[in-house]
Formats: C-alpha cells, sequence, structure tokens
C-alpha cells in the first residue's frame, strides 16, 4: 500500500518565538550555541515566519548532526528508523540493502538531509529501547567507544548496537558524530524543519489482514511437496545421533506393529550449538520414514496472532493426525517453550496449550512424533521436557575430524576444486576452527566466490562476455580457501564483539 510522507509532522509546535533553554531551564548564552547564531541575530528568539521552507531548511542544517539526532532520539519509539543522508531516494535504496538486519517491524521513518558527511546512515530502535545504527554505506565506517577507546570497523549494510557517546567516524568533516541523549539545546519545536516524516502505523486493517494470511500460510512447510528430498547420506559427522534417531523415531514411524507393547517415546529435544544441522536432520528423518513433515519456528508463532495462537497450535496438530505418519519440527521451541514467569500472560497461555496438546498426542495411538530443537536448552521449561512430554534430550555436536571430512566431502561434491588442492590440510584447518556444518558450507561457497573474483568471471559479467567455457574451466584453488577462512575469521570475531560497549 502506498504511504504518503507526513508533511506536518509536529504540526501542532509554534515556529514563532521559541527560546532554547539548557537543561537548568535558563537561556542559553552567546558563547554556548555558536552553531545556532547562522539561524537570527537574535539566536535566543528563532523565528521563521516569512521564510521559505528551503531557507529554513539551509539554516536549521548549520545545526550539528549530532545535536539533530539527539532530538529525534528524545522523541523516536520502538519500531522507528532514522535515515540519514544526502538524497531520500538514495537514502531508501541503500536501506533496502540492509533489511533483513532489522529485527522488527518499522513503524515509523523519519529522514535527516544532511551534505556534510560522504554517506548515510540509519538508526533503529528496537522492542528493547536498544539504538542500533546500520552502515548504509559500501565502504567500513568507524564506530568508538569514548569511554574505553575502543574502535571497531562496522562492515558495509550490517547493524550494530550503538550507546551515549559512542563515536561514528564519517568521511566528510573532521570531527566525529557523538551519540549524544539530548541537544545542546531544546530543538523540539524545530524538528519539522530539518526532519521529514513518514507514518506506517494506520496502515489499513485490509492490508494488515493480508499480510497476516501471508504469514499464516508460510508458518507450516511440507516437505513431501519438495522435489529434492534430503535423506541421511546428505548429513556429515553426525552418525550416532543417526543412529538413535532411527531406533527411536524412524522405525516406530515405518514399522508400528513392531512397537505395539512399547511405550513409545513421542517428543523429543535435538539441542546444540546453531549450525550443527539440527532442522537439516529432522528433515533428513521424515524423508527416510516417509513421513508428513511439518515444519515451523518458535519465533514465526510467538507473538505475531494474539488471541488466535492457541487455535494455530491445535490446527497444527490436527492437520499431523490428518496426515500421520508425522513428524512436527519445531526449531528455536526456546522462544514458545521458555519458562514461566506470570510476565508474558500470552506467551505463558500459548505453552500451556502446547503442553496440553503434547501430553494428549503422547496419551494417544496416533503415529506422531514431535521434536524441538534449540541452542539454549537451560531456558526449557520444566514442565515441556519432562516425561510423557519432550522427554527425550539429544545432544546434537560439532563434528569431530571425520565428521568434518565428510561434511566438506558433501558440501564440495559438485564444485570444481582444484586437483592441487590439499583437502586433508584444509579439513583439519576446518576442524581446528571447531567449525560447524553450516559453517563449512558457507566457507566453500565463500572460496568459489573468491574464485571468481579471481579469475575475472566477476567482470566479465559485469561487462556481459562471461561464455560457458569460463566455467568450464574454472577450478577453486588454495588461495580462494584461505581468503573464505580469513573472512570467515572475521565475521566470527565480529559477531562476537559487535555490540561495542554491550552489558547485555
Amino acid at each position: 500500500m502506498k504511504v504518503n510522507p507526513i508533511n506536518n509532522t509536529i504540526n501542532t509546535i509554534n515556529f514563532q518565538s521559541k527560546t532554547y533553554k539548557n537543561k537548568k531551564n535558563t537561556e542559553v548564552q552567546s558563547s554556548n550555541i555558536t552553531d545556532l547564531n547562522i539561524l537570527n541575530k537574535n539566536y535566543n528568539q528563532i523565528n521563521f515566519k516569512g521564510i521559505s521552507s528551503k531557507e529554513s531548511l539551509e539554516m536549521v542544517l548549520k545545526i550539528p548532526l549530532e545535536d539533530r539526532l539527539a532530538s529525534m532520539f528524545e522523541k523516536v519509539e520502538p519500531g522507528d528508523l532514522i535515515l540519514v543522508g544526502r538524497k531520500l531516494n538514495e537514502a531508501k535504496i541503500r536501506m533496502l540493502k540492509s533489511i533483513e538486519n532489522i529485527d522488527g517491524l518499522i513503524s515509523r521513518i523519519f529522514y535527516l538531509p544532511e551534505r556534510k558527511y560522504q554517506g548515510y546512515l540509519g538508526f533503529y530502535t528496537d522492542k528493547e529501547w536498544n539504538k542500533q545504527i546500520v552502515n548504509l554505506n559500501d565502504f567500513e565506517i568507524k564506530l568508538m567507544d569514548s569511554k574505553t577507546i575502543k574502535t571497531d570497523y562496522l562492515t558495509p549494510y550490517d547493524t550494530y548496537y550503538v550507546f551515549e557517546d559512542d563515536l561514528i567516524s564519517m568521511p566528510g568533516p573532521r570531527d566525529a558524530i557523538q551519540v549524544k541523549p539530548a541537544p545542546k539545546c531544546d530543538l523540539t519545536g524545530y524538528r519539522k524543519n530539518f526532519c521529514r516524516a513518514f507514518d506506517f502505523t494506520k496502515m489499513e486493517q485490509k492490508e494488515i489482514e493480508k499480510i497476516n494470511r501471508k504469514m499464516v500460510a508460510q508458518l507450516t512447510r511440507e516437505t513431501k511437496e519438495v522435489k529434492s528430498k534430503v535423506t541421511f547420506k546428505d548429513v556429515g559427522g553426525q552418525d550416532e545421533l543417526i543412529k538413535e534417531l532411527k531406533r527411536s523415531i524412524m522405525y516406530p514411524l515405518k514399522y508400528p506393529d513392531m512397537y505395539d507393547t512399547f511405550d513409545v517415546n513421542k517428543g523429543f529435544v535435538l539441542y546444540g550449538p546453531p549450525g550443527t544441522g539440527k532442522t537439516h536432520i529432522a528433515r533428513a528423518l521424515a524423508n527416510e520414514a516417509g513421513a508428513y513433515f511439518e515444519s515451523l519456528n518458535g519465533l514465526e508463532m510467538e507473538g505475531k496472532f494474539v488471541g488466535d495462537t492457541e487455535l494455530n497450535w491445535r490446527e497444527l496438530f490436527d492437520k499431523a493426525k490428518q496426515k500421520q505418519p508425522s513428524i512436527i519440527f519445531i526449531d528455536e521451541i526456546d522462544a514458545v517453550g521458555r519458562k514461566r514467569g506470570g510476565v508474558d500472560e500470552h506467551g505463558d497461555k500459548a505453552l500451556d496449550q502446547i503442553l496440553t496438546l503434547i501430553s494428549d498426542l503422547d496419551q494417544s495411538k496416533d503415529n506422531i512424533f514431535i521434536i524441538g530443537a534449540t541452542n539454549n536448552f537451560k531456558a526449557l521449561d520444566k514442565a515441556l521436557i519432562r516425561s510423557g512430554r519432550l522427554s527425550k534430550h539429544i545432544e546434537v555436536k560439532l563434528p569431530d575430524l571425520n565428521g568434518v571430512r565428510q561434511i566438506f566431502d558433501i558440501h564440495s561434491a559438485k564444485k570444481p576444486l582444484d586437483d592441487t588442492l590439499d583437502k586433508d590440510a584444509l579439513v583439519k584447518r576446518l576442524y581446528d576452527l571447531r567449525a560447524s556444518g553450516g559453517d563449512i558450507r558457507y566457507i566453500i561457497n565463500e572460496a568459489h566466490l573468491f574464485g571468481y573474483d579471481r579469475a575475472g568471471i566477476h567482470d566479465k559479467m559485469d561487462n556481459d562476455t562471461v561464455s560457458g567455457k569460463d566455467k568450464q574451466y574454472f577450478r577453486i584453488i588454495q588461495e580462494d580457501f584461505d581468503k573464505a577462512i580469513e573472512k570467515f575469521k572475521e565475521t566470527r570475531n565480529g559477531t562476537e564483539a559487535k555490540p561495542i560497549g554491550f552489558k547485555g
């Protein structure tokens, strides 16, 4: 839905005869607001009456960017995004490249024109009221913690937490931009003159319903509709886990008559570090067993369907009953199965519903299994993981050396590796890095891309001169893997140290 800009944001403010005051509520002296002298000879009585919007913008832009930002920080709420740069359209295009890094719904957008700095920035306020900076540039910018003198480089189009007194170094003026809780002077009455606002909070109900319907439709994905099915032969480094899943789930699913005298456990939790292939393994299990597979993410359920969450869970289990034998797989189950504390009443009710459904499943003769996956087993509510519910807990570990070799062979099977590549040495490097299956797949693909850079294939794509021979004779060499591993190490370190000054 097209939403027009709100040109009259803060339209009740009187722009005539506004006095700047400092935090002590006293009139500010000339020496304290030299940046505002450009606005009017009498800087304590700034009057925009009779001045065109273009002229007022030119005057207000003389106020330091950090003060205008600080004024907006006083106003923003969770879901608000501030864009800074020379052109709004360019800022929009750059923001679209980073949109997947925004964790939450953007409800309002504020645009601050800025000509001095040669770049673009975004500032997003998340649901915890934290400020996140988005580097909307093709180059790195520096973020410095003025208290610890710590400096980090913000990679293009990524997001980082920022805190009070952090300094942002951008090409242009020599001075860095300081993150301030409040401007030097009260700019409330002048935001209209340096800020353009877009409000998306009043979208028509039909549009909201359309989005919700799309979310619900995509909530569950049926593996049986996928032509290329993953099987256990596509899972590397998890032989013991596969053996356990076969005897505990696959065989009872395929040969239920052989287990009619058993008290079959139907609830499982796979836990372990990210990237170890918990979802991959569950999908392979369903395909090997010939079972209907319902896959969903706990985060997708949490908080998106207030008032209907319990109904959605019941429908999910009903569908699994209709198509049994079935496996219900819930990734990041800690999002909906975390310990109850009475603070999140809606979340507690949803968990109560889940517990009831799992208990009913355990007591029934239905050929249905439920598997939850989590990176944070300790966060799960004890009632969820007790006997009769998700009572069997299986650790999914990082692969050993032989497992790393298996995973490498699986993901590099269709890659054009050079004959001179020392695969054993490369596998040992990956093992020493404690790389997970997801990490290994990432490194192999990055090596392929670096190889295209080295061979000039990307340049040929730019010039539209690439041909089939380029692909035919291309090989991935050791140099490409060296670069990919270095990039992975930088990414891993950047993720661990990403929030500068983060105290959470």
